[in-house]
């Protein structure tokens, strides 16, 4: 890790070569407001015309570093977690009115260290981590509602506007991670990053208070709002700062979100005022997920059994658990009875258990339980990827492709599904749609000219294959509207 005062001491040159893009993603990156003082006076709630960058930038700005995030971060591809994770941010997100932005771009970081951001434009990211800390549904959305509250809050154009004399040297520790990240170390990069804004906390760039208590505030009325007790915030943070005191360390989250006893005691005082009782939200969709997460993040099942046994489950959350930890299949099938006796309809529960006999090579099963969900949800995201991945292990190709193809219709931005795509046409000899996927993964994951260059090599393949006037001219707009936004993205100075 470089060292932030050796780093310093670089010459003008190396300064000269950081250029404005890598600035813009440092900015993003952290989300760091500069220290306004804590009787700053804050603007109206999301009122957007006072501020110089408006919401339209942001958006794009937010885009541009989502496309380089994607290119350099380890997300977690786990369709039912990231769903989950997606319809509960955009749910949350109604009971923000100064939220002006339509559609969140969700990412699920796989990463074991307690930490969730918000980039402007609307982009969310949550580590894996938070899953395991989290116990309780509540305490999760409490950090959720939190990040939302930065991007209705508008912190983003707000620092901006009070950086106008910010100075190269200010930026040394944060610009020593991007470059470490934009090497192929994204890991190290962050935790580089991490460091430098602990080590300034006190300084220039740290979260100033008056923000962070602003994002307490109206994130605990998103909270209560969307039917959570407000107290699970307050109960979040002590968790967190007993987290800290254990461990001598503080979590991710503390490094770039600093916390004290004067924001503890104000969040619980504004609970308290609020005269909602303290009431635990635990959510079986939650449970069986964070249940997935633990036993994913533990070398050993036996291990991740020990650490849940010190917690309060439901009956169906250790039925689950104990199944997890069960490497036995027969064992495990008396265990999948019982939870489905007690949840027949839990849309989540149905999807792990057609999950689990695909591991178990039940695949005539598996395929009979999932066409008729489909029969019902024709729609369903979750459904439709467990198909794809059905038709792949039984080697059907065609299907596969189909199936992803009507996936990437309805989540067009998601990269994992082109990607897969991609895959798919070539194992079904469909060489045009093998170009067309791979350009559209490679300009979701900030490769923009990768992306060019395989558009056009859809084209030329189209042509000499003779495909409908149609089809080629469908790829010519396409490929005119890749070129736009690479023009807009660039334009970000990314």
């Amino acid at each position: 890790m470089l060292n932030l005062l050796s780093f310093w001491r670089l010459n003008l040159h190396f300064f000269l070569v950081c250029t404005l893009k890598a600035m813009f993603l440092a900015f993003l990156v952290l989300i760091a407001p500069l220290q306004a003082g804590e009787d700053a006076r804050l603007p109206t709630l999301g009122h957007s015309g006072s501020y110089e960058v408006s919401v339209h930038q942001e958006h794009w700005l937010g885009q541009a570093w989502l496309r380089q995030f994607r290119a350099q971060a380890r997300l977690k591809h786990d369709p039912v977690t990231q769903y989950y994770l997606e319809d509960l941010l955009q749910g949350l997100a109604t009971y923000n009115p100064a939220l002006e932005i339509q559609q969140l771009d969700v990412l699920l970081v796989d990463q074991p260290r307690l930490n969730a951001f918000a980039v402007p434009g609307g982009v969310v990211g949550v580590n894996t981590g938070l899953w395991i800390f989290a116990v309780n549904e509540d305490e999760f959305v409490s950090v959720l509602a939190h990040e939302l509250a930065h991007i209705s809050q508008r912190h983003f154009a707000r620092r901006l506007e009070a950086s106008r004399n910010l100075q190269w040297s200010t930026m040394a520790g944060l610009l020593a991670g991007i470059l470490v990240a934009s090497q192929g170390h994204a890991d190290a990069g962050i935790a580089t990053i991490a460091t430098a804004q602990a080590a300034n906390i006190q300084s220039q760039l740290a979260w100033s208070r008056s923000f962070e208590q602003e994002a307490d505030r109206v994130g605990m009325e998103t909270l209560t709002a969307a039917g959570y007790s407000p107290h699970a915030m307050p109960r979040m943070f002590e968790h967190m700062q007993r987290l800290a005191q254990l461990s001598g360390r503080a979590p991710e989250f503390l490094m770039t979100h600093p916390l004290t006893q004067n924001r503890i005691a104000d969040a619980f005082s504004r609970a308290d005022q609020s005269g909602e009782a303290d009431r635990v939200t635990h959510g079986l969709s939650y449970e069986l997920l964070r249940l997935r997460q633990v036993f994913a993040q533990y070398p050993q099942p036996e291990e991740a059994w020990s650490f849940l046994r010190r917690q309060t489950l439901s009956d169906a959350g250790r039925l689950y658990a104990q199944l997890l930890n069960t490497p036995d299949a027969d064992a495990a099938e008396v265990l999948w009875q019982s939870l489905l006796e007690a949840e027949p309809e839990h849309l989540i529960l149905q999807y792990l258990r057609i999950e689990w006999l695909m591991q178990q090579q039940r695949l005539e099963t598996a395929e009979s339980l999932l066409e008729d969900w489909l029969r019902v949800m024709p729609d369903s995201a979750s459904f439709l990827w467990l198909q794809a991945e059905l038709a792949q292990q039984k080697q059907d190709w065609d299907r596969a492709r189909r199936t992803l193809q009507r996936l990437s219709q309805l989540r067009p931005r998601d990269p994992f599904i082109w990607f897969y795509l991609a895959e798919a046409a070539g194992m079904s000899d469909q060489r045009v749609l093998v170009h067309q996927a791979r350009a559209e993964y490679f300009q979701l994951t900030g490769r923009l000219s990768q992306a060019a260059n395989q558009m056009e090599l859809a084209m030329s393949t189209a042509q000499t294959e003779q495909a409908p006037w149609a089809r080629i001219a469908a790829l010519r707009e396409r490929q005119r509207e890749l070129q736009s936004l690479r023009e807009r993205l660039e334009q970000t100075g990314f």
